[in-house]
């Protein structure tokens, strides 16, 4: 009977185990997914490929921009949320392509394709050592804008096993009253708020 019983509280124990395994061992996408490299606004992110900081934020319920020789106005239902960064390629020429806004409920923006061939825009082509800006357009809902990060990784497919930059958007523009600055419309045709 003894035996028994301690062969049952070695099967439990070994349950337990498994179980506790099972729980907390990490899956694969965790195991071989991207690797986030973090940073807020103003500062650097370095990945293994390129450098990138954030330089500033803008919000505007229309965009213009000049194409083939025609001004274009797009608005939205949301907000456009436009992103100027300074990137840089570490070792190789490369270019970058995407870009996402993560906002502060999980939702997750991809740039807009309404906006065809802004300049500054992506794809972005940066050179070792060369300082580059561009720009990355989202359309989002205006609850959407508090503890967003911006997500950036070079073309192609999500990364394995490789860096990614996670910025915080943590210095958003505010009105002397503390509410979201948002402007009715921002020119696309020049970049402003860079920083040589």
């Amino acid at each position: 009977m003894k035996r028994r019983l301690a062969t049952l509280a070695l099967i439990l124990i070994a349950a337990a185990v498994l179980f506790a395994m099972q729980r907390t061992t990490p899956r694969y996408d965790e195991l071989t997914g991207a690797i986030p490299v973090r940073a807020g606004m103003h500062e650097t992110a370095s990945t293994r490929l390129f450098d990138i900081e954030v330089q500033r934020v803008q919000f505007a319920r229309k965009i213009a921009y000049r194409y083939i020789g025609k001004d274009v106005v797009l608005t939205t239902s949301g907000l456009w949320a436009i992103v100027t960064a300074s990137l840089t390629a570490r070792s190789e020429s490369m270019s970058i392509t995407r870009g996402f806004w993560d906002g502060p409920q999980g939702l997750r923006y991809e740039q807009s394709d309404r906006a065809v061939n802004p300049p500054h825009m992506t794809p972005i082509r940066l050179d070792p050592g060369l300082s580059t800006f561009g720009r990355f357009l989202f359309e989002i809902r205006p609850d959407q804008v508090g503890d967003a990060t911006l997500v950036v990784w070079p073309s192609g497919l999500p990364p394995r096993l490789d860096a990614e930059a996670h910025i915080a958007l943590d210095d958003l523009p505010r009105a002397a009253n503390g509410a979201l600055e948002v402007t009715d419309l921002v020119s696309l045709n020049r970049l402003e708020g860079a920083q040589p």
